[in-house]
């Protein structure tokens, strides 16, 4: 077997900048003026969310099938029939980030606009769309940071890479990386200032516990546990978990938001999000899910357990409806992982023992005891803190896994816990995903463009210049 140790790096075509991204004024050359006028701005990318076009703050079908079949191992890479055209491996998805590099910056200076021109203040409309800005504008660094940023080190993010902050709709606008500290403490200020507008006009889909979950995200991805774990645990007292025939109507519903769903894509029903939907499961189809994640089910799991009958059938296929947004099963699993990071390991157990009684039926609790070693196909060998997996955290991580799968959740996953390394065939050649690729690289004209502006590790000897 041939071994593939270059990118396939469609990376060159990366030539969007943030000049490019900055110089489109709304409505050909004119400032908008009135608060009506503003809201198109906002709304563009609400309506985007709701129909399923939007690939980059909230994700679609079409992003969630590139990072999971192409940059997590869920799927057999390999056994991919019928000519389905689904990625190999992180080096197929690099290319494309340039459009959601894009996308995000794009949105960010649609919410400058708002939150640096708009004159108006005090109304119910102007605080309603300067709460949405804010929130769309941390939204979009926070994914910016998970994917442009490398996984963040303990008491390292003031020397760690950050994101180019542009607060301002400046046309010149040229900024360096900030610190990742920075960045950081840029998206908690927006969503803090967001949540002062106390939003809760569902029109606008970013509500304030819209928000305290992006917050959540944000301290749990920065290992910021005692942040943390009281936001997760307030959402789940005010949207506790669903079992059963509840579960099953949420989890199996393609469109509407229902259940204990935060916010959700696609819930604006049309002809063309169908198809996008339909197109994307006959995509998936193609490619068998891996062994790896049916054996996360014990035998007994897997019989009792309505995840996998409602996530794979027996042929390994895929049927589980895309989700992409945010729901309640998210933070109970940030407040398992979160105790346990505070060595409270009883408590971390009891918290992944109340998700899994509403998921297996007449489930008996485990003990520490008997809780099995990582299993030897996990790729995942260390945790946030870089410490060797426990069974505990090895169940954590596990119960993570098959609750979220679908749903863009698995690479970030990998980036965070370690970034393996790992590879697979296809075609008689070898695909290895290598560690700096969790990391995807700055647009090329934007390093040319700004000076000093630097790249991510691992790109300098793959990209032309």
């Amino acid at each position: 077997m041939k071994t593939k140790t270059c990118l396939y790096l469609a990376v060159l075509l990366l030539t969007l900048s943030c000049q490019e991204f900055l110089n489109i004024k709304p409505y050909g050359k004119t400032i908008p003026k009135t608060a009506e006028e503003f809201s198109a701005l906002i709304h563009k990318h609400l309506n985007d969310i709701e129909n399923g076009s939007d690939r980059a703050l909230v994700g679609n079908a079409s992003r969630w099938i590139s990072l999971d079949t192409g940059c997590g191992n869920d799927f057999e890479n390999c056994l991919t029939s019928g000519g389905a055209r689904l990625p190999i491996y992180m080096g197929d998805v690099i290319g494309g980030s340039q459009d959601i590099y894009s996308n995000l910056y794009q949105a960010i200076r649609d919410c400058n606009i708002v939150l640096n021109e708009m004159e108006e203040k005090g109304s119910l409309l102007s605080d309603k769309l300067r709460a949405t800005a804010h929130a769309l504008r941390g939204v979009a660094y926070f994914q910016l940071l998970r994917m442009f940023c490398e996984a963040p080190e303990a008491g390292n993010f003031d020397q760690q890479n950050g994101l180019s902050l542009i607060l301002s709709f400046d046309m010149e606008a040229r900024t360096l990386r900030s610190s990742l500290q920075q960045s950081i403490d840029q998206i908690e200020d927006d969503f803090r200032k967001s949540l002062s507008y106390q939003l809760e006009d569902p029109v606008f889909l970013f509500t304030q516990d819209v928000v305290k979950g992006y917050m959540a995200r944000l301290y749990f991805w920065t290992e910021a546990w005692e942040q943390v774990l009281p936001l997760a645990q307030e959402l789940l007292k005010k949207y506790p978990l669903l079992e059963g025939e509840a579960y099953e109507k949420m989890m199996t519903t393609a469109f509407d938001r229902t259940g204990n769903q935060l916010l959700k894509s696609y819930s604006a029903i049309s002809s063309s999000n169908r198809n996008d939907l339909n197109s994307f499961n006959s995509s998936l189809s193609k490619r068998p899910v891996s062994r790896r994640f049916l054996d996360s089910f014990s035998a007994e799991e897997k019989n009792n357990d309505i995840r996998y009958k409602l996530w794979v059938n027996p042929q390994r296929q895929a049927i589980k409806s895309f989700f992409c947004g945010m729901r309640t099963a998210e933070f109970k699993l940030i407040e398992a992982e979160c105790l346990y990071h505070l060595q409270r390991p009883e408590a971390a157990l009891q918290s992944i023992n109340e998700l899994r009684a509403k998921r297996i039926g007449s489930y008996t609790p485990l003990t520490e005891a008997e809780l099995p070693p990582p299993a030897d196909t996990e790729i995942i060998r260390t945790d946030a803190s870089e410490r060797e997996l426990s069974p505990l955290m090895a169940l954590i991580l596990r119960e993570r896994r098959k609750e979220l799968f679908l749903e863009g959740d698995r690479f970030f996953e990998q980036k965070r816990n370690g970034s393996p390394e790992y590879w697979t065939a296809h075609n008689g050649l070898k695909y290895t995903n290598r560690k700096f690729m969790y990391t995807f690289p700055i647009p090329i004209q934007d390093i040319e463009t700004v000076k000093g502006l630097q790249q991510n590790p691992g790109y300098k000897d793959l990209i032309s210049y």
